[in-house]
């Protein structure tokens, strides 16, 4: 396997203080992968937050696969990050 896609919203360390700072694995399907895969995602304007428990991030854009035709998936849906439970 190659080099993970890593992605950063530099915008936001700047204008924010980062407290903590944590990785996160994205439940994607297939397609958000090949389109991520070739830059098409953008964090702008997304945010995260916790529903029963569970992380999740809205307003990521991941743009459709051009060769995907009806197989495609929304650009703007929510999606679940994953995080690593750490005990100390």
């Amino acid at each position: 396997m190659g080099n993970p896609v890593v992605i950063k919203n530099k915008k936001a360390t700047y204008l924010f203080e980062l407290l903590d700072v944590y990785t996160a694995g994205v439940v994607l399907t297939g397609t958000e992968i090949k389109s991520i895969r070739m830059g098409k995602a953008s964090l702008v304007e997304s945010y995260c937050y916790f529903n029963n428990a569970e992380l999740w991030i809205k307003g990521m854009h991941v743009a459709e696969y051009w060769w995907a035709n009806r197989y495609n998936h929304d650009p703007n849906r929510e999606r679940k990050l994953l995080l690593t439970k750490k005990s100390y």
